[in-house]
Order: C-alpha cells, then structure tokens, then sequence
C-alpha cells in the first residue's frame, strides 16, 4: 500500500495476472499478455513502484496445451525461480493446468532474459 493517489497504468499487451516486486533499484510489474494468443508473459520496469514504467518485452513465449499462463517470481538461496503453469500433462488444457518453475536470469542491467521451458524445472533446493 502507498500513501497517496491511485496511479493507472496501461502497460503494453496487458491482460490480467500482474506480479510486482522489487529486485535490487528496480521495480518490475511481470503479467500475462495479449501479444499472441495464447497469452504470454511480457514485463515492464521502474525506478520506483510508481513509475514511471518502461516496455521490457515478452520474456516467455506460449506454453504447451494452455490459452492462459500466469507468472510468480521468487529469489531464493542465491537463485531465482520462475513459476508459472501450462496444460501439458496427460489430461490437462486450459481450465487443468499444471504447475511447473524454471530458473530465471537476469542480465547486469537488471532486464531479464526469456525464460527457457523445460519438461525437467529445477534442481532440488538443499
């Protein structure tokens, strides 16, 4: 919550799904887009949570078997996780969805790089 007027924003492609955090100086608002159908996930970022907001780009394509796909984004023990979910399971689609994480990566001026799908997700975290 800030103290303060409510500021609307329209971040390109947007949809639904936003997820907002901080990561070092820079703020980021990552949500599900209509660049394409089916959705995908595109960013903007900020020097602050009340912008001004700078386009980013799409930073995950479509996903296997499903219209929609959401992200959730954590650091965790030094890594950081990209969550998100997809239809690809035997029985799954677009209202049964599985939940699947791969690493995220960030290059050195805080922009992040697309995330790369995989069948496998991440190492187990000791």
């Amino acid at each position: 919550e800030l103290a303060g007027p409510i500021n609307v924003i329209t971040p390109k492609n947007y949809i639904e799904g936003p997820w907002v955090y901080k990561r070092n100086k820079l703020y980021y608002l990552v949500y599900a887009s209509a660049g394409t159908k089916p959705e995908m996930i595109e960013y903007c970022t900020a020097p602050s949570a009340t912008g001004p907001w700078t386009y980013r780009g799409i930073i995950q394509e479509n996903v296997p078997n499903s219209f929609t796909t959401h992200p959730g984004i954590i650091d965790y023990k030094g890594k950081s996780y990209f969550f998100y979910h997809n239809g690809a399971l035997p029985t799954g689609g677009n209202y049964r969805r599985s939940i699947c994480v791969d690493y995220m990566y960030y290059n050195p001026d805080g922009t992040i790089q697309p995330i790369v799908q995989t069948t496998k997700g991440v190492a187990p975290v000791k």
